[in-house]
């Protein structure tokens, strides 16, 4: 059963790539490539040079063990020259090969029509895989297949169509077994390592069922919040517009700190200086910071009292501002007089005070001045000025004209 479902894969590879590309019978310039086998090229099969489809295989015969393909090339690569090799390569994994060219120096002679080419298989064919594999490995390997073949069996239809539209995926898995080559202890250890996972995910059956229960229902969830999953797609651009505009002003605001960070260099290249010196006066602060707990203690209990003062102030501060605002025109009146009441204060204040302690009487007042250097009565030197009975508030230009009177200006 592996056999045939292997060949039914192969099958339907060759059917795809044959469907997807055009064959020709190319009857221009040809070259015969020997091979040491051709497994899997046919007729028709491609022919590139530098990845690019050069040519097709034209004719497929055999001489003397060796498989001889015929390759017709199109205009544009013609002829060859001298020192051409060929490849067969992998088109697919279990399917068509394609034919690999690589041209000689432009520099050698030219290949006439119908030359030989030597070619080369270096790729690993699955049959040659299996039968590098031991005992227990193939036996491994069988059971995994039957297992597999069970799972197929009765959807030969949808596997073709998922082969058909896996076609790159083969084609990758193709290139996979090409980097591992012909080593066969490599790929024994990858079926083997292979068969051990199916056990495992076997064992933990009930887990991975889990799993994609779970996952099951997350994708219900983001189906069922699927318009707020559009909304915050459609609000993307704008907040990659604004963090695109952030990241540009952020080249300028870097080129604008850079000469700030150049002036700071010196001074702090001096900072490790200045913390080793404040190392010993941060240590003898500390007794005095253990000292201010206390304070600090009663400053907690003064703030806790400072907000219903607070409160208290704000609400006597207005009238308070009310009463000094009514006693303005008043004070502004009163204060020419103040030096006429400093003195009225002064001689009630001086008529106790010329008694000692001991209860005698003794005053002494010498006034001297500019005017006791003239003897001449009347005579007041030049700059000066003499008023014995200045009216009360004149020396602050507001006179009181009538004090004798019965009213005031």
């Amino acid at each position: 059963m592996p056999r045939t479902l292997f060949a039914a894969l192969g099958v339907g590879a060759i059917l795809v790539a044959t469907v997807a590309v055009a064959t020709g019978d190319g009857d221009g310039y040809t070259v015969d490539v020997v091979l040491p086998a051709a497994t899997n090229l046919v007729k028709g099969s491609e022919v590139e040079i530098d990845g690019a489809t050069a040519g097709r295989v034209k004719e497929l015969d055999t001489r003397d063990g060796k498989a001889v393909v015929t390759v017709a090339l199109e205009e544009d690569y013609a002829p060859l020259h001298d020192g051409t090799t060929a490849r067969v390569s992998y088109k697919a994994l279990l399917g068509e090969r394609i034919l690999e060219l690589f041209p000689g120096e432009d520099a050698a002679p030219s290949l006439a029509d119908g030359a030989l080419v030597e070619g080369s298989v270096d790729r690993v064919e699955l049959d040659q895989v299996l039968a590098a594999l031991d005992a227990p490995t193939r036996t491994r390997l069988q059971s995994l297949l039957d297992r597999l073949s069970t799972t197929l069996d009765g959807k030969e239809g949808e596997v073709q169509s998922t082969v058909q539209s896996l076609g790159p995926a083969v084609e990758a898995l193709g290139q996979v077994l090409e980097a591992v080559g012909n080593d066969g202890p490599t790929i024994r250890k990858l079926v083997t390592r292979l068969s051990t996972l199916m056990t495992t995910l076997d064992e933990h059956d009930s887990e991975v069922e889990s799993t994609i229960t779970d996952l099951t229902t997350a994708t219900g969830t983001i189906a069922a919040n699927r318009s707020q999953l559009s909304k915050a797609l459609a609000d993307l651009p704008d907040t990659l517009e604004t963090a695109e505009a952030t990241l540009r002003d952020v080249p300028g605001t870097v080129d604008a700190a850079t000469p700030l960070l150049k002036a700071l260099a010196p001074g702090m290249k001096q900072l490790p200086g200045v913390a080793e010196q404040l190392e010993p006066v941060l240590k003898d602060l500390r007794p005095t910071i253990a000292q201010l707990r206390p304070t600090l203690a009663s400053v907690q209990s003064l703030l806790d009292h400072t907000p219903a003062l607070l409160d208290g102030a704000d609400s006597v501060l207005p009238q308070a501002n009310q009463v000094l605002a009514d006693l303005g025109p008043a004070l502004t009146y009163l204060r020419p007089y103040t030096p006429e009441l400093v003195g009225w204060l002064s001689n009630w204040g001086s008529a106790a005070a010329n008694y000692d302690a001991n209860g005698h009487y003794l005053r002494a007042f010498i006034t001297e001045g500019a005017t006791s250097l003239v003897h001449m009565p009347n005579i007041v030197p030049p700059g000066i000025t003499r008023k014995l009975n200045r009216q009360p508030g004149e020396s602050e230009g507001q006179p009181w004209t009538d004090a004798h009177g019965s009213e005031m200006q």
